[in-house]
């Protein structure tokens, strides 16, 4: 994973005192049990962060950025849920809250955008709503939501219930070079 600097850090002494109380409690469940697998590791950096251990419930505010896998989510606030002490989902809201993924295999860069960004990491799924944009290879989805299977590769847009937005796809097609040799007799 490459390190990106992608907000300013706040040095005050309540983020000492912040850490450590976090660091306490990510203790008590067991911050190794927080990863998706056995090799996966989420890091989250935020200015602000409550630990709520009754409803298994991380939320972090101001700046925040969360790392896992390969993958950065950007946002004003993330919300990270347990259940049976593993990541249930990732919730992230901004203007906009950013995803960043690149493939292993090919280096590819899929990047997204929206107002709450949904991260399912059990299925691998991405959920975007509120002005979603999601750019791979060029090619660019927009619409009011979109869902996102990051494993299969599948995408599903939809213009929304409430708002009259409809899907728009700018797709980069390869260039079709004419054909200089021309039939001869």
């Amino acid at each position: 994973i490459r390190s990106v600097n992608t907000h300013h850090q706040n040095h005050k002494p309540r983020g000492l005192v912040l850490t450590i109380v976090v660091a306490v409690a990510l203790t008590s469940i067991g911050w190794a049990e927080l990863t998706t697998d056995a090799a996966g590791e989420l890091t989250i950096e935020g200015d602000n962060a409550v630990f709520m251990q009754e409803a298994n419930r991380i939320e972090y505010s101001g700046n925040v950025v969360a790392v896992m896998d390969g993958m950065r989510i950007t946002g004003d606030k993330v919300a990270v849920q347990m259940t049976d002490d593993r990541i249930q989902q990732i919730v992230t809201t901004g203007e906009p809250a950013n995803f960043y993924q690149t493939t292993a295999e090919s280096g590819e860069a899929t990047t997204a955008s929206a107002t709450t960004i949904v991260f399912l990491p059990q299925t691998s799924i991405l959920e975007l709503t509120g002005a979603a944009a999601l750019r791979q290879a060029g090619n660019t989805v927009s619409s009011a939501e979109i869902r996102y299977d990051l494993a299969l590769g599948k995408l599903v847009a939809s213009g929304g219930e409430t708002t009259s937005e409809r899907v728009r796809m700018q797709l980069t097609l390869p260039s079709q070079s004419p054909n200089n040799e021309e039939a001869q007799p």
